[in-house]
């Protein structure tokens, strides 16, 4: 991320925001399917 040079902070926000959101859908989506699929796939 060094090469990008953010002039304001808005913009640096809406980038971390970014980031964070997508963070969290890739967890959220290694979550389903670690743990949700095998759930219904393999039912205890």
């Amino acid at each position: 991320m060094a090469t990008l040079d953010l002039p304001g902070r808005r913009e640096a926000w809406l980038t971390a925001a970014a980031t964070l959101v997508g963070y969290g859908l890739i967890l959220a989506a290694m979550f389903v399917v670690l743990f949700v699929i095998p759930y219904f796939v393999f039912p205890a």
